[in-house]
């Protein structure tokens, strides 16, 4: 069984903008995704997918991307999208036949006899899109990569260079070094509207929210509640704790200071509800404190402090592949669906329970 990092985005801004106001015409990530596959399903093979090629100006100094697989959940409207990024000749990675179709999933590996054969050496990288809540996220296996601004590019790209939404503009321009490159504009959709306007796709990373159900994951396994507080040394003198402490050379028994700093350890078998009333109090309480903090010991290991404290979505992928095993790390659109037939909801739940925020918003 291998396990896919889940990390969810949001596009803060994906469509046509003009420069030097506010005006906006936001694209849906839908009618991207939808125009998307229709273009990759008239390619023939994996090489037919590069947006570009070396005579297209400005663009021959860029990192090759491929799109492998783009498929469409039917049930549910959910896409999945897997980038090829090629990198140099092999070096101990994975490639795919340059004049593959896109049907063919057969890996070469470096170590192989390729012959004469035209292989793109890379890496894959996977991205699951949500359009019914608008958000999309990375799934990032031992043999892929996770890179949002790699996806967003090709995007990008795809917009400027081939989609027909609407009047393209294409310019030939050079730069200060005499170089060429293409300025790729916009004609505005309302009426009424005019100037030029330019793509854009910036995305954000969600702060996905600790939820009962990522909780569950975790609860069977913690031993120990720890809570560090800064007390006055006053209070601690009357009410008895230097008692506790009286045989330990490292604690004086008078008072040299105002405060003094006392960590506490208590066995616990929380339950989920016990252990998200504790995340609350962090928050309500003991947020933004140097010493003052709440966390938990789970069997074989040390603390986890709660502002350190992140749930990570995992989807776990079964590598058992036609009656035998697949060690590759790689994985077609089809099998992730497979796997998310039992794991979306979870995956999911945070963003149906209570609005979402990204970060930096």
């Amino acid at each position: 069984m291998s396990e896919g990092l889940v990390t969810f985005f949001k596009y803060k801004s994906m469509g046509f903008a003009r420069r030097g106001d506010d005006y906006f015409e936001p694209l849906p990530m839908d009618l991207m995704l939808s125009s998307l596959r229709e273009w990759f399903q008239e390619r023939i093979s994996l090489e037919d997918t590069l947006l570009w090629d070396d005579k297209t100006p400005g663009y021959s100094h860029r990192k090759k991307v491929y799109l492998k697989a783009i498929e469409r959940d039917e049930l549910t409207g959910d896409y999945l999208i897997i980038l090829w990024r090629a990198i140099g000749q092999g070096n101990g990675v994975y490639g795919i036949k340059a004049d593959a179709g896109l049907e063919d999933n057969k890996l070469y590996n470096a170590d192989e006899n390729v012959g004469n054969d035209r292989v793109i050496w890379g890496e894959p990288a996977y991205y699951w899109f949500i359009p019914s809540l608008n958000i999309f996220s990375s799934i990032r296996f031992n043999n892929s990569i996770a890179d949002t601004e790699l996806l967003n590019r090709y995007i990008r790209d795809y917009v400027e260079l081939h989609s027909d939404f609407r009047q393209r503009n294409v310019e030939e321009k050079q730069n200060e070094r005499g170089g060429k490159y293409l300025s790729i504009s916009f004609s505005p959709s309302v009426e009424g509207e005019t100037g030029n306007l330019w793509f854009r796709a910036y995305s954000e990373q969600y702060k996905k929210p600790t939820t009962e159900s990522d909780l569950e994951t975790v609860v069977h396994e913690i031993t120990h509640f720890v809570k560090r507080e800064e007390i006055s040394a006053q209070v601690m003198e009357e009410s008895g704790w230097t008692n506790l402490f009286k045989n330990l050379p490292f604690v004086s028994s008078q008072v040299t200071r105002g405060n003094r700093k006392v960590e506490v350890n208590i066995e616990a078998k929380p339950t989920v509800r016990e252990l998200k009333e504790m995340l609350e109090l962090y928050e309500r309480e003991y947020l933004g404190s140097d010493w003052r903090n709440i966390g938990f010991k789970k069997e074989g290991s040390g603390i986890v402090w709660l502002d350190k404290f992140v749930v990570k979505s995992i989807l776990p992928v079964n590598d058992i592949k036609g009656g035998g095993r697949d060690d590759s790390g790689h994985y077609t659109a089809t099998r992730l669906f497979k796997a998310m037939e039992f794991t979306r909801d979870k995956l999911l739940s945070a963003f149906y329970e209570e609005p979402q925020k990204a970060v930096g918003e």
